[in-house]
């Protein structure tokens, strides 16, 4: 779906004319409730756990750089939430929208063409999902305290004056060697600030406490 370019710039100056407003209706779009966040016996991940499981509330675009070890594949990515207009997930020319009424679109900003649901496919040679930074990441923090050899260790630190709680969890790789596997998230927004695995290496480079409409759309 590619709109006319004089529709797309109806829609993207009517979406900015109404930022305060909404372009979208419906409820903020949210991660996991309270009954359903997981729950695991180290509390330094389940820190972690539960500021990824709270969701984004505040407006912000936080910048990413990311590694794919195996090819060494490097990548631009981005993170930006508004409460009118969702999540916008950006890695490299893939752009995932996650409107609040419950639509989801995938989207390139080379060519600005969007089609409706979300193709993973489009990412996933640089071993990347849409929900990397919030869900994805939750899933592999489970996975590694499951097989952990120990209790992580609990860290905080402030990245673009944001405060980022951090957890490294101590697991065996594949040549019998014990190293960390470490995630952190920004306490007040609710998304991964870094991650440092066998596979991926994912720092948070910028944040801003805002986000346009141009970020929501292809």
């Amino acid at each position: 779906m590619k709109l006319p370019p004089a529709s797309r710039l109806t829609l993207t100056m009517l979406c900015a004319g109404v930022l305060l407003q909404g372009c979208f209706t419906g409820p903020r779009p949210t991660l996991l409730s309270p009954a359903t966040t997981p729950t695991v016996e180290d509390q330094s991940a389940q820190t972690v756990i539960d500021i990824l499981a709270s969701g984004a509330t505040l407006t912000f675009t936080v910048n990413y750089r990311v590694l794919t070890k195996f090819g060494n594949l490097s990548s631009d990515a981005a993170f930006a939430h508004h409460p009118d207009f969702g999540n916008s997930i950006s890695i490299g020319d893939v752009r995932f929208i996650y409107a609040p009424d419950g639509t989801s679109f995938t989207c390139s900003t080379t060519t600005g063409e969007c089609k409706p649901g979300i193709d993973e496919s489009r990412v996933s040679d640089r071993q990347l999902v849409s929900t990397i930074f919030q869900s994805s990441a939750i899933e592999r923090i489970l996975q590694d305290t499951r097989v952990a050899v120990g209790m992580g260790t609990s860290t905080t630190l402030s990245i673009d004056d944001q405060p980022t709680t951090c957890t490294a969890i101590p697991v065996v790789d594949s040549n019998a060697t014990t190293q960390e596997k470490t995630y952190c998230a920004f306490d007040n927004l609710g998304v991964l600030a870094s991650l440092e695995t066998a596979d991926l290496s994912i720092s948070a480079i910028s944040v801003t406490l805002v986000a346009n409409a141009e970020q929501f759309a292809g």
